[in-house]
């Protein structure tokens, strides 16, 4: 006969492979779920790139394409996302607002605002915005704020944009700020895809 003790190790080390087996199993399949989904998550669960800490969205007050008022406190109580981009760009701002497009008909929240900063204050202008929202089918979805260098240069440096030169591309972040108006999540344009950004939306 097994004495007691041995019986007792003999189960508790079954036990413990049982575990092992199952944990090993419960890791690979979420492991493929990811896979499957095409999105490489963070530790932390976020797609995207996690903004550092303290990070919010700073005080300013600008002009839409319509001439209406906007300021950071008016966005606050709802997720947002912001772009910076330009009215005469052909080639990554289109894309990028088409990709945000994607996502928030996507995204399982429907509460999301998007607001398009302009990174070329000389030429933007609101008939031009007007129009840019208009060819990307964001007329009523997305605003696109406007105003002088000296009113934009203080966003941008919130939110580490280099805006658009004659000599250098503009920062074509897409940044996600919460309700409470902290910057969370970043997507340098390269980087952004439609079902990334749709699945940190829906965690905000």
């Amino acid at each position: 006969m097994i004495p007691a003790r041995l019986r007792l190790a003999l189960v508790a080390l079954t036990l413990c492979a049982v575990a092992a087996v199952l944990g090993a199993t419960l890791a690979s399949r979420a492991g493929n779920a990811n896979e499957s989904s095409g999105l490489e998550l963070s530790k932390d669960g976020w797609a995207g790139a996690i903004r550092p800490p303290g990070q919010t969205v700073p005080t300013f007050s600008l002009k839409d394409q319509d001439g209406k008022t906007v300021t950071n406190e008016d966005l606050k109580g709802q997720p947002v996302v912001f772009a910076f981009v330009y009215s005469t760009c052909e080639d990554t701002c289109p894309a990028q607002v088409q990709t945000i497009k994607g996502a928030i008909d996507d995204a399982e929240r429907k509460d999301v605002r998007v607001v398009g900063i302009s990174v070329d204050p000389v030429n933007d202008n609101p008939k031009r915005a007007a129009s840019f929202l208009l060819k990307q089918g964001m007329t009523g979805r997305m605003e696109f704020l406007l105003g002088t260098r000296e009113e934009l240069e203080p966003v941008w440096d919130a939110f580490a944009i280099q805006p658009q030169q004659d000599n250098l591309e503009h920062s074509a972040h897409t940044i996600l700020a919460d309700a409470n108006g902290a910057q969370r999540i970043g997507f340098p344009y390269d980087f952004m895809t439609q079902e990334a950004l749709a699945h940190d939306l829906g965690r905000l």
